[in-house]
């Protein structure tokens, strides 16, 4: 006597839902693990932005206008953007291991592998040039009353990359379940340009001690300086109409422009 083997749906289904949650696994998985890791991307980008924009700044308040090493504003840039939030800032650079994974909990991956290393910030282009076009000219005839703007130099321009360490494993080999964010070689560059003459960054200028005053500098574009103190001859004279009047003039008064008080010695008393 023949047998015949009758199949139900249900046992046609049987595993059907181990399937398609594999299936569904393989998918979610890796989108679960990317997604953060996107907005880690994203947060690199930006922070490369702030070190550009830090170093370039940081060359317009340098003594004497010279360029501060390429060596030390790259690490200070890694110690200040991708160190720990809560971390002083501070002016001595720390020289780590260039292969040493940063302080910025952000750059670092599911895995705990690093995401961005010491020596992977590279400062490629850092530069001081002439502004050029009709700012030279404009130097080139106030030079003719002396050192005014004493820096001919100040179009600053600084240019960083960050080098993106692909995705690996917890045993350091490349996440080949993540093709291709396992040889991605992700580059992120940003570049900041500062235009700025910071003849006043020595001080408030109230003296003309200092070459970089504000006083030094706007001295000789003042014609009337040379009769500085000249008034003081009428100070006898105040009570005479008319002529009391002169001990009131100040020929080659130069008053620095206001600018925040904490940066400011006291003003000097008004005659």
């Amino acid at each position: 006597m023949d047998r015949e083997c009758h199949f139900t749906p249900r046992r046609l289904q049987r595993g059907q839902s181990l399937t398609e949650l594999a299936v569904l696994c393989a998918v979610l998985v890796p989108i679960f693990l990317l997604v953060p890791i996107l907005a880690k991307y994203v947060h690199a980008r930006q922070v490369t932005q702030q070190a550009a924009r830090a170093i370039a700044w940081e060359a317009t308040v340098s003594p004497n206008y010279a360029l501060p090493t390429a060596a030390r504003q790259r690490d200070l840039a890694v110690d200040r953007h991708f160190g720990r939030a809560d971390d002083p800032i501070v002016s001595q650079a720390q020289t780590g291991p260039r292969d040493a994974a940063v302080a910025d909990v952000l750059m670092n991956t599911f895995s705990n592998q690093p995401l961005v290393r010491r020596g992977d910030l590279v400062l490629t282009s850092y530069r001081s040039d002439a502004p050029g076009g009709i700012m030279s000219k404009i130097d080139d005839v106030t030079r003719l009353f002396g050192g005014f703007p004493p820096n001919t130099r100040g179009l600053t321009t600084a240019t960083v990359r960050l080098d993106v360490q692909d995705l690996k494993g917890s045993d350091g080999q490349p996440a080949a379940y993540l093709e291709p964010f396992d040889a991605l070689g992700l580059k992120l560059q940003a570049t900041h340009v500062v235009l700025a003459d910071p003849w006043n960054a020595a001080g408030s200028g109230l003296t003309v001690t200092s070459p970089r005053s504000v006083k030094a500098q706007v001295k000789p574009l003042v014609p009337t300086q040379h009769m500085a103190g000249i008034a003081s001859a009428f100070d006898g004279l105040s009570g005479i109409p008319m002529i009391g009047t002169l001990s009131k003039l100040d020929p080659g008064y130069i008053a620095p422009d206001v600018v925040p008080m904490d940066k400011l010695p006291a003003y000097a008393p008004s005659r």
